[in-house]
């Protein structure tokens, strides 16, 4: 008793000195979990993880120890790790990551139960878990919380300046586990609704003996039909009496796709802008007769005559016109496109080790990254009817011939003077991240542990140029649409030689040169420690302390100048001089006759070439702060937050002979944040900063129940918050006044999003390598935050019209104005189904004893109020939908063969369609979304001896498409676009 009088007391003074002390959690081992300590992992994805020696165990049909090696033995371990764990977690393993066919690290994340992902450039890119969004869910590298971030297209989410984790930076080469937490304990760092997940590199200790592994493969798009190089290597070796060990490893891979396929870039009101040219005696006109604009009875505007008043085109005006303009809806900017994709990934990590005993452990790791693309987007489209009368844009265009569908979309039209453009925008991005981290961990007693750590990630994304390049061609005739047989795939008919260059112009005031640059850069700096304490056998008490200082920094450049304002074309120079045909565009798209595929475009060279346009000076000269556009995007956020916690772990098989195991603690977190953005005085930007500070107390339960070895029951209980999104806490705003017209502003004092979470799970283990799981989640959101959406005319959103200056916009044209506040939210519940097993051995003949399935099936369910419109701030519509990001259902199937020589296996995965934003983008629409997809991979290898492997992979074998749409009743398309097929073929060898 007096002994545990003792321990007691030095668990009272270790909270003191933990109550000043900084940290943040470092990935636990599945026995004893605590921030700090760097669990044991096995050999990185390049090596082949080590044979293992499998002891027959309750419910076990063996009856001896059976060697199992390779893939099955990995999933053998991972399903080890999930059984031992108390709260809920599913592992991937190091050779799990190997035999995945994964791009990168997010598509090695989506095999496990209740992750999906979203794709850029054929690519994993973020993650969503249990239905909540890349914001929900905090990303721990070895140990440390960090944020990796780059660019993407916009359909794909654009660039992120916001709190959701990258992963395709990362080659999935690089890291030897992963660990998705999906419930919440107290020692783990607060900030996510979704869940937790750790990654983590390898370390030299977990080797037996000096190892040397390599892999070599070539990559093959058969869109692109280029063939690019993959490689990783690893070195590892110890030393004194193995004592100390050191391991580095490399990997590096280039990616070179076509993105083919068609857009309209959202769907309209056909009354949106102004609305369509009336024929003559049509009343009432439209546009208005106006002698400031050269609208007469006979005339759209200066030079453009109205179509005639025939039978045919009233009825066609007639049918866009339907309830006003507000019951039909048109394509913005009806295009077809190719994005030219080349990717560069260059990963690098080392680690020391150094266990003098068994009783002391100090490991310092280093991660580097750096993730190079270029992007060329190609288009050719009918741009005028994205544009208002002020842009001689849709009021000047002339209806024809018109259909409408059931569910209101003008599926076919044909057009006069409507202004077709070949549009080039070329994005030249890298990001940089890089980590260091030191853990410890020191064994004060038997029964007296104290683990801690300390790090510093930084992520650094430049994006030195951002350009738009267009030619025009103003008011041409028998234009054409038809979106009735495929809406996916429509027949557009330009009217003319659209490979001709003599047929487009680089007009003033009309053509385009666009110039930005942005950086992102996001920095954590991490402390903790912890004290573990045994109080009796069977009985633990955990007491930490953490400290995060996270800071990011946006900023931005854009043309000084309205990008409408270009120079007149040199003495000598025609279009021809300026662009090239883009040719062989549509294989495998199934692009309909006589939509042309090929077409004249912008060619960035001959620009730089002819106009020097990066020469920042002039006409080409950029700036910052006093950019409308730039604006917005030069803010930042530093948060410090301060945390302290208290976790009991008890094993009541231990303590009182009843199988019960769990943990119970309280974690305290303090954030302290400060933002700062550019807010408009008059018309002068003056740099604000918004500060704040809030505190969060933070329960926490899980029990593990097993009335028999084979059998876990399961439950989760905590209070959990998710911080808001930087984007949303800037105090300044941005305008946009070309193109989508927008006007966005932020608040800084929004809350966190809060949740109660409930996890209920029974697991079963029949054997050492198999698993069926049933689990259901409920999580009750009170709080949430969602962005205010309302279309005003710009003179109606209390902005002086001098902001408009240098430009061809109205002071009457229609802006989307934006700015976030909270949200009762609503409740998410759902269940998961996995399974996982190998034949059983001794049971059937030898050669079918090496199958094996994994699958796994996850269904949820939100209801979340949204705010569809509103009046001065005060909202007037509302309606009930899913969570942003939110797939019902979704699915993931591995079938294998794998007996140590020969190794075959296909894995399929399905994503539900989910909700891009609510309201929709444009006029009149309740919702953007993303369809369901399925994609098909498959690996295949060959052991040939100890030294030498065989591998052939292939990704997405059936070139599935990303497709997105707008509104929720009429299912308009969006953007489809498909990559084509990854092919990989190499060898790998291991000394």
């Amino acid at each position: 008793m007096t002994s545990h009088i003792t321990r007691l007391a030095l668990c009272a003074s270790v909270l003191a000195l933990a109550a000043g002390t900084a940290a943040a959690q470092t990935t636990p081992p599945p026995a004893d979990p605590g921030p700090g300590t760097t669990p044991s992992a096995p050999a990185p994805a390049s090596v082949e993880a080590g044979s293992q020696t499998a002891t027959a165990q309750p419910g076990d049909t063996q009856t001896e120890d059976i060697i199992v090696t390779g893939f099955r033995a990995s999933l053998a371990s991972a399903i080890n790790a999930k059984r031992e764990a108390i709260g809920a977690i599913d592992v991937i393993k190091a050779e799990d990551i190997a035999k995945f066919p994964d791009n990168n690290l997010a598509e090695s994340i989506q095999r496990v139960p209740g992750v999906s992902i979203g794709r850029d450039a054929g690519e994993g890119r973020s993650i969503t878990v249990r239905g909540l969004g890349a914001q929900f869910t905090r990303i721990r590298i070895n140990g440390m919380e960090a944020l990796s971030t780059t660019t993407s297209t916009d359909s794909s989410g654009g660039a992120n300046r916001g709190r959701g984790f990258d992963f395709n930076v990362f080659a999935s080469e690089l890291f030897s586990a992963i660990t998705v937490r999906k419930t919440q304990s107290a020692e783990i760092d607060e900030g996510s609704l979704g869940a937790t997940v750790d990654l983590q590199t390898a370390h030299p200790l977990d080797y037996k003996k000096t190892t040397v592994a390599a892999s070599v493969q070539g990559n093959y798009n058969d869109l692109r039909k280029a063939v690019d190089p993959r490689l990783a290597g690893l070195f590892t070796t110890k030393f004194f009496d193995d004592t100390v060990g050191v391991l580095v490893s490399a990997a590096y891979s280039r990616s070179r796709k076509y993105e083919d396929g068609a857009g309209s870039v959202g769907f309209d009101t056909t009354n949106t802008n102004g609305g369509y040219c009336a024929p003559v005696g049509y009343a009432p006109a439209n546009p208005p007769l106006s002698a400031a604009n050269g609208t007469t009875a006979t005339a759209c505007s200066t030079g453009v005559p109205r179509p005639a008043n025939t039978p045919e085109n009233v009825a066609a005006y007639n049918t866009v016109n339907a309830g006003g303009g507000t019951a039909v809806h048109a394509p913005r900017l009806p295009r077809y496109g190719r994005l030219t994709h080349d990717q560069k990934r260059l990963g690098l990590t080392g680690s020391i080790q150094w266990q003098p005993s068994s009783h002391t452990l100090l490991t310092f790791d280093a991660l580097y990254s750096n993730y190079h693309a270029t992007r060329e987007e190609n288009f050719i489209e009918a741009f005028s009817f994205s544009r208002a009368l002020s842009n001689n844009g849709k009021p000047q265009t002339a209806v024809r011939q018109a259909e409408v569908n059931g569910a209101g979309d003008l599926v076919y039209g044909v057009f006069d003077n409507v202004d077709i453009r070949s549009e080039t925008r070329y994005t030249d991005f890298t990001t940089k991240f890089q980590q260091y981290t030191l853990n410890g961990r020191q064994d004060l007693a038997s029964w007296w542990t104290v683990t801690g750590g300390i790090g510093y990630s930084k992520s650094d994304l430049e994006v030195p140029i951002d350009t738009t390049l267009t030619i025009d061609r103003p008011n041409s005739q028998n234009y054409s649409w038809d979106y009735r047989q495929d809406s996916r795939h429509p027949i557009l008919d330009y009217g003319f030689d659209v490979t001709n260059p003599a047929n487009f112009g680089f007009i003033n005031n009309t053509s385009e040169i666009r110039l930005s640059t942005s950086s992102s850069i996001n920095t954590f700096k991490n402390a903790n420690i912890q004290s573990n304490m045994k109080l009796l056998d069977g009985l633990n008490l955990k007491i930490g302390g953490s400290y995060k200082r996270f800071e990011f920094k946006s900023s931005a450049t854009g043309r000084a100048v309205n990008s409408l304002l270009v120079p007149a074309l040199p003495a000598g120079t025609t279009v021809a001089d300026l662009t090239r045909v883009l040719t062989g565009f549509g294989e495998g798209f199934k692009v309909p006759a006589p939509t042309p595929t090929s077409w004249v475009t912008p060619d960035l060279d001959k620009f730089v070439k002819v106009f020097d346009i990066f020469s920042n000076t002039g006409t080409f000269a950029q700036n910052g702060v006093e950019n409308t556009s730039a604006r917005g995007n030069i803010r930042g956020v530093t948060e410090d937050d301060k945390a302290g916690y208290g976790q009991v772990e008890f094993d009541g098989e231990r303590l009182f002979g009843f199988p019960l195991r769990g943990d119970i603690g309280v974690r305290y977190v303090q954030t302290s944040q400060a933002s700062n953005g550019y807010q408009l005085v008059g018309t002068a930007p003056v740099l604000v900063t918004a500060k704040r500070t809030y505190d969060n107390w933070l329960p926490s339960l899980n029990l593990a129940y097993s009335p028999i070895n084979t059998l876990i029951f399961r439950l989760g209980a905590s209070q959990v918050i998710a911080r808001p999104d930087l984007g949303n806490l800037t105090p300044g705003g941005s305008i946009t006044v070309t193109g989508a017209r927008s006007v966005t502003v932020g608040n800084p004092n929004l809350d966190p999003i809060k949740a109660k979470t409930l996890d209920l799970a029974a697991e079963w283990y029949p054997t050492r390598d198999s698993l069926l799981s049933v689990a259901y989640f409920y999580k009750k959101i009170s709080t949430y935050i969602q962005t205010l959406q309302e279309d005003l005319p710009f003179n109606q959103l209390g902005l002086d019209p001098v902001l408009l200056a240098n430009s061809t916009t109205a002071p009457t044209d229609i802006f989307t104005s934006r700015r976030p506040f909270n949200t009762p939210g609503g409740p998410l519940k759902g269940f998961e189904i996995n399974g996982q097993t190998a034949l059983p051995l001794n049971f059937l003949p030898e050669w079918l004893n090496h199958f094996g399935v994994l699958a796994n099936y996850t269904h949820v369910t939100s209801k979340i109020n949204y705010v569809l419109t509103s009046a001065n701030g005060v909202p007037i519509l509302t309606t009930t939908a899913a969570l942003v990001g939110l797939s019902k259902n979704a699915a993931n199937a591995t079938a294998y063969f794998d007996d140590g020589k020969f190794s075959i296996r296909g894995s399929l995965a399905y994503r539900g369609g989910f909700l891009v934003s609510v309201p929709g983008g444009n006029t009149g629409n309740d919702v953007n979304g993303q369809s369901k997809i399925t994609t098909i991979d498959a690996n295949l290898s060959y052991q040939v001896n100890d030294y030498l492997k065989i591998t052939m992979q292939g990704l997405n074998l059936t070139d599935a498409a990303v497709d997105q749409y707008q509104g929720s009743d009429r299912n308009s398309p969006f953007i489809n676009t498909h990559t084509g097929r990854q092919i990989y073929f190499g060898v790998g060898v291991k000394f």
